[in-house]
């Protein structure tokens, strides 16, 4: 009864640790009105309709857009709420009247006015599915954040698209040359606004020459994100990079080139993702070292992330070379290091323990035995709250129990959550009479 009496105002911080998890927010939505009302700030913070791949009609299946939680967000109450609008997945290809999708769609963008972002990326979708919709989105006061690929992107549909304004993010999947030719006319419009600027995927029609006509309206964009082009060379991207002066993020899709480039001056660099394909052999693993340290070489790193795009199979190759660097260069800078597709030995993870004691996240991939070289120098990172370990070279199947996860975590002082093979397991330490 005591926990039923407790003030809006408290109970919205209290659920803001239980933002993501919907079952628990629905149970506590039923305790009582104050509940009921701070609870569904965050159950209808964000409505997602993403329908999971099917090639079997089933008649008995029940119309989650006319009574599911799609449809309950646009109760008068409920709109108001709605922040975050994704729409994603295998939808139906069946025109209207048929598909009623279209239309209901159309109808909710209109109840929910106060949304600041919209995904628009469905992997399967019927044609012209945005024609009404997108138009309504450059009336939304609020949004400032749009994603959306080819379902939006063709000839017709860019017209409407580049007629939203005030963004401050903008992530466009697999551009097409369609929405590429009217994209600088969109970023000129978003000059005063617009700070991440993001071109993911299959990025093929980006040639030098796109790259060039964005620089005078992205001098204010912070965040920079390319997929993959063998369009460009490093030195078309290092040149464009170094021209935006207000640059610290970038996230990019590495391939190997073997032809000499520029050295880039980043010296505002802070955040730096690298996406690339499965390395198997030691040349390769040691190139993609090099250009990393290139590209972070003048930069104040504070994260650093390397995203194998495939599954990694064959020998774990090393990457000691790049960890070296980091824990000489930037040891004191450097508080997140996800490389957890990247196998590093027993001295390096040693080195980088006692030189990187700053590290709040790391994600690495190592032997058994460097399990026993964290136990034991992990003393030494005072911040370090998250690690993950991919264990290679193992000669056997390794179990790993709830006692050996416990003295793990207890190896540093902050530590709170491990993951090892992707068994995760999360500690809470409790104060005691003595502190």
């Amino acid at each position: 009864m005591a926990q039923a009496m407790l003030s809006y105002d408290v109970l919205i911080i209290v659920f803001e640790w239980l933002r993501d998890d919907y079952k628990s927010l629905f149970a506590c939505s039923l305790v009582n009105r104050t509940f009921k009302e701070a609870a569904a700030t965050y159950l209808y913070r964000k409505v997602t309709y993403a329908p999971p791949f099917s090639n079997v009609l089933d008649l008995r299946r029940r119309d989650d857009i006319e009574g599911g939680f799609f449809a309950s967000a646009r109760l008068p109450h409920n709109a108001p709420l709605v922040r975050r609008l994704e729409v994603g997945g295998y939808l139906s290809g069946r025109p209207p009247p048929v598909n009623r999708f279209p239309a209901q769609l159309k109808s909710a963008v209109e109840c929910w006015r106060h949304l600041q972002i919209v995904v628009f990326a469905p992997k399967q979708y019927p044609d012209h599915l945005f024609a009404d919709i997108l138009p309504l989105l450059s009336r939304l006061p609020l949004l400032r954040s749009i994603a959306v690929n080819g379902a939006c992107a063709d000839e017709q549909l860019s017209n409407s698209l580049v007629q939203i304004l005030q963004l401050e993010s903008l992530t466009i999947e697999s551009p097409t040359r369609a929405i590429l030719q009217r994209l600088p006319e969109w970023l000129e419009r978003l000059v005063g606004t617009l700070r991440s600027l993001r071109l993911t995927h299959s990025c093929g029609s980006v040639t030098p020459g796109v790259l060039r006509s964005y620089i005078p309206h992205v001098q204010s964009v912070t965040t920079f994100a390319l997929g993959l082009s063998y369009s460009l060379t490093d030195t078309d991207v290092f040149t464009f990079w170094q021209d935006l002066p207000s640059l610290h993020t970038i996230d990019y899709r590495y391939y190997l080139q073997l032809r000499p480039s520029i050295a880039p001056r980043l010296p505002r660099l802070r955040h730096l993702t690298v996406r690339y394909s499965s390395i198997t052999t030691k040349d390769y693993a040691d190139r993609l070292c090099r250009w990393v340290r290139r590209v972070v070489a003048q930069s104040p790193l504070q994260t650093l992330r390397l995203r194998c795009e495939n599954h990694v199979c064959g020998p774990a190759v090393s990457f000691d070379p790049l960890i070296e660097h980091l824990s000489t260069k930037h040891s004191a800078e450097l508080r997140v290091l996800d490389m957890s597709d990247c196998f590093v030995g027993k001295r390096m993870l040693q080195t980088l323990c006692r030189a990187c004691i700053y590290l709040e996240e790391m994600a690495l991939s190592v032997s058994t035995e460097a399990l026993d070289v964290f136990l034991t120098e992990a003393i030494s990172l005072k911040r370090l709250h998250t690690a993950s370990f991919n264990i290679r070279h193992r000669k056997h199947r390794l179990n790993i129990s709830q006692e050996f996860a416990q003295t793990l975590i207890k190896s540093a002082p902050r530590l709170r959550r491990i993951t090892i093979d992707g068994m995760s397991f999360e500690a809470s330490k409790l104060p005691t009479s003595s502190g």
